[in-house]
């Protein structure tokens, strides 16, 4: 697999899981399964033909020089490239068996599922204490402010 040509960028260690795992992990299907995957900005193509498993309970590290795609794939896991008007797809890409590129996958559950925590942080331009408290609030996780306070400070 390579995202940009020539760059291998993709490392998938089942070494490393099991010895991380408490106990021997079972064959399951892929948590995540890509094929045939081109992205394009416009008339740009970003990714080429990205073809890979992760499954769950194994480490998966995307590796390569700035500029190769790593990101732009990592966006593609929750469709945050959907943003941006010129972005088009080609081929699969599935989690769970389920196609989230399919017409009528709502976004915003699986966006719940799936969250990117950035090597740079771009908070909310609000306080440190709403940026933290935002992610509860939104998803009901607390009904009063003493909850919340409880959650934040925690």
């Amino acid at each position: 697999m390579s995202l940009v040509k020539d760059y291998p960028s993709v490392i998938t260690s089942p070494e490393i899981t099991q010895s991380m795992a408490t106990e021997s992990p079972e064959p399951t299907r892929p948590l995540i399964r890509v094929s045939d995957f081109d992205f394009y900005y416009g008339e740009k193509q970003a990714l080429f033909d990205i073809n890979m498993d992760m499954k769950e309970n194994e480490v998966t590290a995307f590796i390569g020089p700035s500029g190769c795609g790593k990101s732009t794939l990592l966006r593609c896991i929750n469709r945050m490239n959907d943003t941006i008007e010129s972005c088009r797809i080609s081929g699969e890409f599935r989690l769970e068996g389920q196609d989230i590129y399919d017409p009528n996958q709502d976004v915003v559950p699986l966006r719940a599922r799936v969250g990117i925590v950035f090597q740079k942080p771009n908070p909310f331009p609000k306080s440190i204490y709403d940026n933290v408290a935002y992610g509860p609030r939104v998803h009901g996780l607390a009904s009063r402010r003493s909850d919340l306070d409880e959650i934040v400070e925690g």
